[in-house]
């Protein structure tokens, strides 16, 4: 076997176990790892650490993806340590994005900064008491890292301010022993005080109560009577704690609503609106342009005429070898078909829901069974999970967001249904729902296709023309979303999608 093919395997065997990160230990020997270099299929990324990457793939696409692999590799190198601070906090309520700055505390005698690509750092903090027990084990994108326990990073945030503290402590289900205990290692009155005043601020009248207990009981420090709670667990049950990362998404849509709103609500409630038969007839007249358009977006390498001839009713020209080109053009085919039968199933629904739309997890779970029945009728997907929100990890290449754990997707989802219910504004709404749910990215695959189709049956069912974002539009309409997911700025995804109601209203004329 030459260099070159020993050297492909070895990569090829390490993208199979989704292992995108290693240590040189862990490298082919040194011709093959010099091969991969020049061939652009290995970066070096610090001393010791190698990324494993496509060559045409750059590295600052690249590196947000594998972030969290490459500090788990690095904390289990460090031995006893664990995340900290606002970077523990960010993690717990729900961020998952890389950090540009991560907060790392160890028992290792080192106080410094460890410099990783694209300008990210980690800075190491030397902790000569550092207890194992107050920090467990948590799972991000596949990887597990060490980080501090909830009622740690609640203590050592006490002076930090903002919404995602706020956030932080009102959806989080402290534990009132591990307070205690913590309290009794290091008895300070005015930093419980100061979360005491946190709590109440968010209505969290059992966690202040307990916080009060816990002074009152470990030091002379007496709550004043004016300050003090009265709370009785046994006759007052707290409201329902809903997890920081819901609060973190409804607060945002709410933000995003606002500023929708004073930027842009005289121009959208100047658009015209048009009758259902006109709406739908335009939409079907533009069936096989959107099948293109829409699913070529996502990566597959079909073409117009190929469209044009499935959704005719004509059969295609049979594949002769059953390579993997056989099997790509197989899956290209059921994409096109799936997405015709969900076109068609979001027409029908907009003509019985015109002028009461309704957002739901049904919708939108109904929606994708159509989207994916002929790729599980061919067998390339599997038919009991046709709907089912995933069970894995996401990654959307291309950008230093990523989506939420699968753990969080019911509430998020739950959440979602909710919120949206609420925004009066139609066309806000058709901005929101789009952008909301392919932040979520409930499933592994159809994430895009299932908001666009979102998307066009708000826009059917509120009067407005059905729209298509073409493939040459592909950069604009990932960097638009790309600037709320990752800059938290909603106003350039709202000004496109404006923009192209503007230009459907135009073919309308």
């Amino acid at each position: 076997m030459t260099i070159k093919e020993s050297a492909l395997r070895w990569w090829a065997a390490q993208a199979q176990k989704n292992t995108f990160v290693v240590l040189s230990s862990e490298s082919p020997d040194r011709r093959q790892r010099e091969y991969l270099i020049k061939e652009k299929f290995l970066f070096s990324a610090v001393k010791g650490y190698w990324i494993l990457k496509k060559p045409e793939d750059s590295i600052e696409d690249v590196f947000p993806l594998v972030y969290w692999q490459f500090i788990e590799k690095i904390l289990i190198r460090l031995g006893s340590c664990s995340i900290w601070g606002k970077s523990a906090l960010s993690l717990l309520s729900g961020d998952q994005n890389a950090q540009q700055n991560l907060s790392v505390k160890t028992k290792k005698k080192t106080n410094r900064k460890l410099s990783l690509p694209l300008g990210f750092e980690i800075s190491l903090i030397h902790e000569a008491d550092f207890d194992k027990r107050l920090a467990k084990k948590f799972e991000i994108t596949g990887c597990k890292v060490s980080v501090d326990i909830p009622e740690k990073v609640l203590i050592d945030i006490n002076k930090t301010k903002g919404p995602e503290v706020q956030n932080f402590v009102a959806g989080t289900d402290f534990d009132l022993k591990k307070l205690d205990i913590l309290y009794a290692r290091n008895p300070k009155p005015i930093v419980f005080k100061r979360l005491i005043g946190i709590a109440k601020n968010v209505g969290r009248m059992d966690l202040a109560a307990g916080l009060e207990r816990i002074i009152e009981t470990r030091t002379h420090y007496q709550v004043g009577r004016k300050e003090k709670i009265e709370f009785d667990p046994l006759t007052k049950k707290p409201s329902a704690i809903r997890p920081p990362w819901v609060i973190r998404q409804e607060q945002q849509v709410k933000k995003f609503e606002n500023v929708l709103e004073k930027q842009l609500g005289t121009t959208i409630r100047n658009l015209k609106k048009h009758t259902l038969d006109t709406l739908l007839a335009r939409a079907k007249e533009h069936k096989k342009y959107d099948t293109y358009h829409s699913t070529t977006l996502e990566g597959y390498q079909i073409t117009a005429e190929e469209v044009d001839t499935l959704l005719s009713g004509i059969a295609p020209k049979e594949i002769q070898e059953q390579d993997e080109a056989y099997v790509e053009k197989i899956k290209n085919r059921m994409a096109i078909l799936g997405y015709s039968a969900a076109f068609d199933f979001i027409t029908e629904k907009a003509q019985t829901d015109f002028n009461r739309p309704n957002v739901s997890q049904k919708l939108i779970k109904d929606t994708y069974y159509h989207l994916f029945k002929p790729s599980a009728d061919a067998e390339i997907v599997d038919a009991w999970e046709l709907g089912e929100y995933r069970n894995i990890a996401a990654f959307i290449k291309g950008t230093r967001y990523v989506p939420p754990s699968h753990e969080k997707l019911p509430d998020l989802m739950t959440s979602f249904e909710l919120v949206m219910k609420n925004i009066k504004n139609p066309v806000i709404k058709v901005i929101l729902a789009q952008y909301s749910f392919v932040t979520i990215h409930p499933y592994i695959d159809g994430n895009g296709r299932t908001a666009r189709l979102l998307m066009n049956y708000l826009l059917l069912t509120a009067g407005y023309p059905w729209i298509t974002i073409r493939a040459d539009q592909r950069v604009e309409y990932f960097e638009a979303l790309k600037k709320g997911q990752v800059d938290d700025d909603i106003l350039p995804f709202g000004k496109f999608i404006v923009d192209m109601i503007h230009g459907a209203h135009d073919l309308l004329e």
